[in-house]
Parts: structure tokens; C-alpha cells; sequence
């Protein structure tokens, strides 16, 4: 059985969950429309799905992927990165969610190429241009992490730290935006970056009064 093939029996599957066991129930929530209360920020990589992570059912969660879970500075006017900005916007101004969650990821393959002192393991500014560009949007992470790794340290360590500190410059730079920076103020909407070590299939949750990861339960 092919890659395809397997969507097709995996939405078999979903079909007689939903559709045959719990029809009654699905047709009531389709028809009321989506009210999830979280925002997940997270990776496209196929290793690290939020839904799977936090066992969340059909309209638990709004979720945006994308290379390296990346939000962008704000930027008003035009600009290379709507398609994100319009996704929070309507999250936060329509939704109402009451949690917007960055999770950054083990074994990034974007914050590997960020942080590679070889120019062959960098994505290239020429074929490759988009994802430099993308991934070049964390440089502040990449330039907090080399003032405290020295040559000494364990490389991987130093990868673990770049892709933590990647989920916190994403959230310095979600609050920068105007209706999320309103919600945080008022009270309505709080920020949190996670992390997930895939290996072991940790979950951390960046701790603001302690200034670092903790694991988000025991």
C-alpha cells in the first residue's frame, strides 16, 4: 500500500468513527461551527502533530504549521507573511481563544540549517531561497545562543538550546502584534512556548518566573 493509499483507509477509519458510530453527535458539532479556546503554533514536521500531542478531538484546537514554527516580527502594510498574521488575527479577534501556544521541537531540521557552520548543511539563499529567508526570520535566537555556547560545548546541546530559544523569540514577536498584545493585557489571552523532545516524547512548557523549561506535567 502506497502513501496515498493509506490517507484513504486512515479517512476510512475517521468515517466509521465519526460518521457511522457517532453521526448524531458529529452532525450536532459540524453544525455549530468551531470554538476551539487554544492556538498551537508548531512545526510542519510530520513527527510533531499537536493534535496527536494533546489528544485534542475535532474543534479542540486551531492549528497553524509551518518550517521551524516560526511566527514573524508584526509588520503593518504589506508584507511576505499574511498568511500567518491572518491566521492569529482571526483566532484572536473572532475565535476569542484564551491560549496561543509556540511549540518548538527536537531534531529541527530549520534550526539545524540556522545554525550549521558548514555552508553545504545551510538551506541555500538561491534554490533554497524561501526557507533561508524563512528560517533567517530567528537569527536573534541564532545570535543568543552562540554568545553562550563556546566550541567546547556538545554541538547537540547547543541545537536543543537554538530550537528553545527559537519558540521564544516567535513569542517575543507574537506579542508585537496589536490584537494579541490587546488580548494578553485585558486579561483574555495568555502566551506559552513548549517543547516536545521526540526521542523521549517530553512535553516542556517555558517557565517565565523561572526563566526556562520545565516539564509541563510529571
Amino acid at each position: 500500500m502506497d502513501a496515498y493509499e493509506e490517507l484513504i483507509e486512515g479517512y476510512k477509519i475517521f468515517r466509521a468513527e465519526y460518521l457511522d458510530k457517532r453521526f448524531e453527535a458529529y452532525r450536532d458539532w459540524a453544525s455549530k461551527g468551531q470554538t476551539p479556546k487554544s492556538l498551537i503554533i508548531g512545526c510542519s514536521d510530520s513527527r510533531v502533530n499537536p493534535a496527536i500531542l494533546t489528544h485534542a478531538g475535532l474543534g479542540e484546537i486551531f492549528v497553524v504549521n509551518n518550517v521551524a514554527n516560526i511566527v514573524p516580527p508584526y509588520e503593518k502594510g504589506e508584507s511576505h507573511h499574511k498568511s500567518l498574521g491572518a491566521a492569529i488575527q482571526y483566532a484572536v479577534n473572532h475565535i476569542e481563544v484564551e491560549h496561543i501556544i509556540v511549540m518548538g521541537h527536537s531534531g529541527c531540521g530549520g534550526i539545524a540549517a540556522l545554525m550549521a557552520d558548514d555552508p553545504d548543511e545551510r538551506f541555500d539563499a538561491g534554490e533554497d531561497d524561501y526557507i533561508a529567508d524563512w528560517v533567517g526570520i530567528l537569527n536573534p535566537a541564532k545570535k543568543a545562543v552562540l554568545e553562550n555556547c563556546s566550541p567546547e560545548d556538545n554541538h547537540d546541546d547547543c541545537l536543543r538550546l537554538a530550537e528553545m530559544e527559537g519558540a521564544l523569540v516567535s513569542i517575543q514577536n507574537l506579542a508585537g502584534y496589536p490584537w494579541v498584545r490587546e488580548a494578553v493585557q485585558s486579561g483574555h489571552l495568555t502566551l506559552h512556548a513548549w517543547y516536545f523532545h521526540i526521542d523521549s516524547g517530553e512535553l516542556l512548557s517555558y517557565r517565565p518566573d523561572e526563566g526556562r523549561f520545565r516539564r509541563l506535567c510529571q
